[in-house]
């Protein structure tokens, strides 16, 4: 039994190099990277620089819009505030509205927002590697308070600004944080829990303590050899890792009689949503493809739709082999004989891999092509040299409506997530 419909009527995004979703959409249209020479990668000396970072422009023109003292802010909790003012305008909304009727807040972002605090504790330990709390919570005075990065500050700060009390969680599930942050509150408005939301997810994780984690994994991109701009190259035969970057989207949505009643145009809709936890392996899943299937299926299930409906799919693609392989296999087996009748487009290859953030940007990128009829290139893709040929990835932007969109996000530890995307 299909529940409530929910509409989308806003969005906000910021991005490297990108302070509004609209700017971000017309670089990649243009074939233009985000990802640059980070300074703070050159300083240390590593051995690959690249990544999507937002730069002090940015943060300028960010701080200078936030609300009370932004000196004593997080950082992420100027960025949640300054998206999330960008999307009530979207959707002509005023914060105050979201205290005046059952509304939620679902806000994706992980754990290791940490890399300036670890430095400072460091300075606290002594001889055995131990830490004294006592002393570093004595001398440590950082903008924000001690632990001022920690996971749901944005959270608590934009719940306050939005005076919202009846739905508030922070999701840190790894790269699928900020779609299942979507997911949840599309779930919670279809069940008829809440009226509106503002969900998506805020990521801070281009600094170099992530680079470390995630160079340890060997997931990170090293080809040094290759321009930053070409390194993120999802579902080519030489690609050899994601590269860090970072940023913000958060979207607005509302049950159909909310909007109705405020008469908000709608700029699209949720239609299904699926997320399962696999548990394989903690950095990959099972290498036929057959778990990124069932959640592709799950979700497409739950939008009471067939796959041979869903014309356009914006893939996790994070550039690493295991992932692109198995996103690939589980491709074939979703669509089979329809398989020619989809596009696929991998945003990453242009911005990088934002982790908690990548879902909640992709989500919106996937709600202006829906509405504007152009669908994304995958940069840094060559179809003659593709390892999957018979997967049709765009590699120059293409003009043509469609009506669903299947947005993809895959975490690490097994967290997969799916989201079926409707025109208006």
């Amino acid at each position: 039994m299909r529940l409530r419909e929910v509409y989308v009527t806003g969005y906000g995004l910021v991005a490297p190099m990108a302070l509004d979703a609209a700017t971000l959409f017309s670089r990649i249209s243009q074939k233009r990277s985000c990802i640059r020479e980070h300074p703070v990668f050159a300083e240390l000396g590593f051995a690959n620089t690249a990544a999507g970072y937002i730069d002090h422009r940015q943060w300028q023109e960010m701080t200078a819009d936030a609300s009370g003292d932004a000196l004593t802010l997080p950082r992420q909790s100027v960025l949640a505030e300054y998206v999330a003012r960008q999307a009530l305008q979207h959707a002509g909304l005023s914060p105050s509205a979201f205290a005046q009727v059952a509304s939620g807040l679902f806000l994706g972002s992980n754990k290791h927002c940490v890399s300036r605090d670890l430095q400072d504790a460091s300075r606290c330990m002594d001889d055995t590697g131990s830490v004294d709390l006592d002393r570093y919570l004595q001398n440590h005075e950082p903008v924000g308070g001690a632990f001022s990065r920690r996971v749901d500050q944005q959270t608590l700060h934009l719940a306050r600004f939005l005076g919202i009390r009846d739905h508030i969680s922070t999701h840190s599930d790894a790269c699928a944080a900020g779609t299942m942050a979507i997911g949840s509150a599309y779930r919670a408005i279809e069940r008829g829990e809440i009226d509106l939301a503002i969900c998506g997810a805020v990521e801070l994780m281009a600094h170099e303590l992530s680079y470390y984690s995630f160079d340890g994994l060997g997931a990170v991109c090293q080809r040094s050899d290759f321009a930053a701009d070409q390194q993120s190259r999802p579902f080519m035969p030489d690609r050899c890792g994601f590269v860090l970057s970072e940023g913000s989207a958060l979207i607005v949505l509302e049950s159909r009689p909310h909007a109705e009643r405020r008469k908000a145009k709608p700029i699209g809709r949720v239609l299904g949503y699926a997320n399962y936890c696999e548990a394989q392996k903690i950095t990959s899943s099972s290498r036929d493809g057959s778990k990124y299937a069932e959640c592709m299926t799950a979700a497409i299930e739950n939008a009471g739709l067939r796959s041979s409906a869903v014309e356009h799919v914006n893939t996790h693609g994070t550039s690493t082999q295991a992932n692109d392989r198995s996103e690939a296999l589980a491709l074939k087996q979703v669509f089979g004989d329809s398989l020619n009748d989809v596009t696929f487009t991998a945003n990453k290859s242009a911005i990088g891999h934002s982790l908690a953030g990548s879902g909640a940007i992709e989500a919106v990128l996937s709600l202006i092509s829906l509405r504007d009829g152009v669908l994304l290139p995958t940069l840094n893709y060559d179809p003659d040299k593709a390892e999957f040929p018979e997967l049709n990835f765009l590699s120059e932007p293409l003009h043509q409506p469609i009506n669903v969109v299947l947005s993809n996000s895959f975490g690490f530890g097994g967290v997969n997530s799916s989201l079926v995307l409707g025109r208006a």
